[in-house]
């Protein structure tokens, strides 16, 4: 059976999959006015033990969606972070995001995955163009569009598809079995693109006001051996929580761990006596706990994010290892690169040919490429610092207390000010002063923020890692 045929004379994306890429692509778009049905495998907004963080340049995005001032009403931003060693030490303590804010104008936010994609569901006007329980489950490219078939069998016609749909992304398995018959590397990469090197146990616990385990806008930071931990209330009554061990043995997708909860609960076993900080555990958190859940940590940037009439977007292209908390940030930025060169064409051309939409997808990567490969490595190096993972990184823990905050800020200003907005919607007042760059210019200012920036991330993480300037400088190439 068919359903869905696009309009006569209007253009249509298909998007498949309804997480934060899907959702937040699938606002970005109905704000352009453009055309588009979602299918997601599952429910919107499940309860999963995750949460989800974000900073000042993903913030100016979500304001100009229209969701920012919901979000807020949620949380309570993120101000003082607290450095302890195995022993209960605390080697630093910073209230640089206080700074950053000031200097942003917007805060740095921790809250509930659930409830973050609950804001973006509801503000979707449109509701009959979101499908739960209905995932994509292959394509086909005709002369014109594609031809999509969902979980109940049916056939949906649109003129492109984004894959949206996550690390086990059935659309990128479909572009590898179709080029692999001409382009088996190609095809292999794309399945095998992303390792896993790192496990993490991640939950949400009660934080009881009268006897918290932080107090409110705090994050708290513990670095072992070949573990760590993070904590951070960045809800009232709520702690975010994750427990970070390096697994004995490298993998590789398609063959990354799935982890039960019997997996989780082995981990806390052995490693929930370890301190957060002086006063509570990791089993203390456990304990207290309303979800949880444990995942392997991918990590990596694919070489192809299109094919014909197909593109990819979000964590089905790009990976990074949670600790420095830029996954979600880097979806947003996706989404901006992408629309900003699909909405142009559009209204120049609204029925564009392939060719023209190949040149889309093309810019789309040159864009987001760089900067997907930047934070991607740094959050790597963020993750293995915290773990002590090697001599170079231990020595680095007592250097970094050192480096100044005003390096770290103007490091981070850097990166976040580097970060794209949506040009075809306005630009809140509060950002004017950092986004005054044409949109014609920004390709020449995100490879000028991008250098410096990841010479400054270094300084704060990892100038002390032999062989940094090598990597750097196959990053931004």
């Amino acid at each position: 059976m068919e359903s869905g045929k696009p309009e006569e004379g209007r253009f249509k994306v298909i998007i498949a999959g309804g997480s934060v890429a899907g959702l937040s692509l699938a606002l970005a778009l109905e704000r352009a006015g453009i055309d588009y049905e979602l299918f997601e495998k599952g429910q919107f907004a499940p309860q999963l033990g995750a949460s989800i963080g974000f900073y000042p340049h993903s913030l100016r995005i979500m304001d100009q969606l229209g969701v920012w001032q919901d979000i807020e009403k949620q949380v309570v931003p993120l101000r003082t972070r607290h450095h302890y060693d195995e022993n209960g030490y605390c080697f630093e303590s910073s209230n640089s995001l206080v700074e950053i804010t000031e200097i942003l104008r917007r805060p740095t936010i921790f809250m509930e995955r659930s409830k973050f994609l609950g804001i973006l569901h509801s503000n979707i006007r449109d509701k009959s163009k979101l499908h739960a329980d209905n995932g994509i489950v292959e394509y086909e490219e005709t002369a014109n569009g594609v031809v999509v078939t969902s979980q109940d069998g049916n056939s949906h016609q649109a003129h492109i598809l984004v894959g949206a749909d996550g690390i086990h992304s059935r659309v990128r398995q479909s572009i590898a079995e179709k080029l692999g018959t001409t382009d088996s590397q190609l095809g292999k990469q794309l399945v095998e693109g992303f390792t896993s090197e790192y496990n993490c146990v991640f939950g949400v616990s009660r934080n009881d006001p009268s006897n918290p385990f932080l107090p409110d806008s705090m994050v708290h930071n513990v670095y072992y051996h070949t573990y760590s931990a993070i904590a951070a209330a960045g809800v009232h009554g709520l702690v975010f929580w994750f427990l970070f061990v390096k697994a004995p043995t490298q993998t590789r997708t398609p063959n990354c761990p799935r982890f039960t909860d019997d997996d989780a609960q082995a981990l806390i076993d052995k490693y929930g006596d370890a301190q957060l900080s002086p006063g509570y555990t990791v089993r203390d958190l456990w304990d207290a706990r309303v979800k949880a859940t444990m995942a392997p940590l991918e990590e990596g940037v694919l070489k192809k994010w299109s094919h014909g009439r197909v593109v990819l977007m979000g964590d089905a292209v790009h990976k990074a290892t949670i600790n420095a908390g830029f996954g979600g940030n880097l979806a947003y930025e996706g989404i901006a690169y992408f629309t900003n060169a699909l909405v142009p064409l559009l209204k120049e051309h609204p029925m564009p040919s392939t060719e023209q939409l190949t040149k889309v997808f093309g810019e789309y990567y040159n864009r987001h490429n760089p900067r997907a490969h930047m934070i991607c490595d740094f959050s790597a190096r963020i993750t293995r610092y915290e773990a002590q993972d090697t001599w170079v990184y231990k020595f680095a823990r007592y250097i970094i207390p050192w480096v100044t905050d005003t390096i770290k800020i103007n490091g981070f200003v850097n990166i976040s000010n580097g970060g794209p907005w949506l040009e075809y919607l306005p630009l809140p007042d509060i950002d004017a002063d950092h986004c005054r760059r044409k949109p014609e210019e920004s390709k020449v200012a995100d490879k000028r923020v991008l250098l410096p920036s990841l010479g400054v991330a270094a300084a704060v993480v990892g100038a002390l890692v032999i062989g940094w300037h090598k990597h750097g400088t196959r990053l931004v190439n």
